[in-house]
């Protein structure tokens, strides 16, 4: 259990929830400027924030600290001396890359999430005109990035490889056909996930590719009537790697759910929180984050209505987007003087702890705003573990891959398994049989034909799944 430390920075008034520490304020500058923060926690416990307008200004700021706000590394300027907002950060191994934009030119610096020391220092990375700067990350196993960024309002995609004193190497990049602005991605093994708005409807479609830039499922929608979404969804995945989108839709949370293999949508914009203005609704400030292991995840939101009704809620739901504990306030700044507070992000410890940051007005002496820190204890949820209850995954291994000819299917058990071989269409082309935990498949499809080369997934029950290249 984590013990609640009593601090001279704490925020006095603020009622905090069950579970829930007291919010202290973590740096010595407000960011009024922006109030733009992220929040990453390392192997050793600490937290690293980036915040934007540090110092009360257009600058950067980074800061390491402890879980009792001890500052480990002292609040420093990452950014150049000159206009600088629009944050996004990513952590890549041992580094936290951090972006930002200065007027058009985008710019990078490198921290150590080791000492916080200066890896690289603010670096010019392009200049275009774009009207969402931010660059939208997702590190893949072999140490490179997997980036969205805009062109005007084209979105593009591209795998960047870190290059020490360089910028990055560009291994591949392209503009995604039939996306307009924005766009989210997420690298889960070998599959890209890329949720991206339709130009048109603005709705959201889905697509595929793997870590060598092959499309697997082809650009779809997957949302069905008027919805009013913004650009930049939550994602993340379930405990069998399917992905699960979660967006603020008229005042209320809904959760869709893509099949990992043939995109098809497997839940369909459910309700997982129904707003109750004035009391509650939702926010385009929330996150979503998944406790380790687990069919459990966090959402949590600010929301409030002026003069000074201002709260943030938080919620946990399984990934079927059912109830596990309702909904309710985790910091109440009723009786508080802050008028305002904003940008949610946070971060889960191995044990599901939750670490949250946002920003919050002081009025006193003058008005500013601070980024504030504060945690909950994943114990007082009172859950059982729910691991047990979902089907466990079997590993498929392949004689050869890539597969000429044909290729020798094996898996760990005795029981007869019937695996579905999908094109990257995720039509379903063919089947082998797997007895005794070995089947045979000869590279033909139901009638009989040879199937042409490319991309396939062998894919069967429990999560079963294996993607190969065919070369005919």
């Amino acid at each position: 259990m984590i013990a609640c430390t009593a601090l001279l920075l704490c925020c006095i008034g603020v009622i905090p929830g069950p579970g829930w520490s007291y919010p202290i304020l973590v740096t010595d500058s407000a960011n009024t400027a922006r109030r733009i923060q992220y929040l990453n926690r390392d192997s050793l416990g600490r937290f690293h924030l980036v915040w934007a307008g540090y110092n009360d200004d257009a600058r950067i700021g980074y800061k390491m600290f402890l879980l009792d706000g001890t500052t480990v590394f002292s609040e420093t300027m990452i950014s150049l001396d000159s206009h600088s907002s629009i944050l996004s950060e990513v952590v890549l191994g041992d580094s936290l890359i951090v972006f930002w934009r200065d007027y058009n030119p985008i710019y990078y610096a490198i921290r150590s999430l080791e000492d916080g020391s200066e890896i690289t220092p603010a670096t010019y990375l392009f200049t275009t005109s774009t009207n969402y700067p931010y660059i939208r990350t997702s590190p893949d196993s072999l140490g490179r990035l997997h980036v969205l960024y805009n062109i005007g309002k084209d979105v593009i995609y591209a795998v960047w490889t870190p290059a020490l004193g360089s910028g990055f190497i560009t291994e591949y990049e392209w503009m995604i056909e039939g996306a307009d602005a924005g766009g989210v991605l997420l690298v889960d093994g070998n599959r890209v996930h890329i949720v991206v708005q339709d130009p048109i409807a603005h709705d959201y479609s889905y697509l595929q590719y793997d870590l060598e830039g092959n499309t697997v499922v082809p650009l779809v929608d997957f949302t069905v009537g008027s919805l009013s979404c913004s650009r930049f969804p939550e994602l993340c995945l379930d405990l069998l790697g399917n992905l699960m989108v979660i967006e603020d839709v008229s005042g209320d949370y809904l959760l869709w759910k893509i099949d990992r293999n043939t995109g098809a949508t497997l839940i369909n914009a459910k309700v997982i929180v129904a707003g109750e203005s004035p009391e509650m609704a939702a926010s385009t400030d929330f996150i979503v984050r998944k406790i380790p292991d687990e069919n459990q995840y966090y959402l949590t939101w600010r929301y409030g209505t002026a003069p000074a009704v201002w709260r943030i809620f938080s919620f946990v739901f399984d990934s079927e987007g059912n109830t596990l504990t309702d909904w309710y306030i985790a910091y109440d700044y009723i009786d508080e003087d802050p008028e305002d507070i904003r940008n949610i992000d946070g971060v889960v410890d191995e044990e599901g702890n939750l670490y949250i940051v946002y920003v919050q007005v002081e009025t006193e002496p003058q008005i500013d705003y601070f980024p504030t820190f504060g945690w909950f204890d994943r114990s007082y949820l009172g859950i059982e573990d729910t691991t047990d209850s979902l089907p466990e995954t079997e590993c498929i291994t392949l004689s050869q891959n890539p597969v000429q000819g044909g290729v020798q299917f094996s898996i760990s058990t005795s029981e007869t398994v019937v695996l579905k071989i999908l094109d990257l269409m995720g039509r379903e082309v063919s089947s082998v049989e797997l007895s005794d935990g070995s089947g045979f498949w000869n590279g033909t499809g139901y009638s009989g034909e040879r199937l042409p080369a490319g991309v396939y997934t062998a894919t069967g029950s429990q999560g079963i799944s294996m993607q190969f290249t065919f070369l005919n």
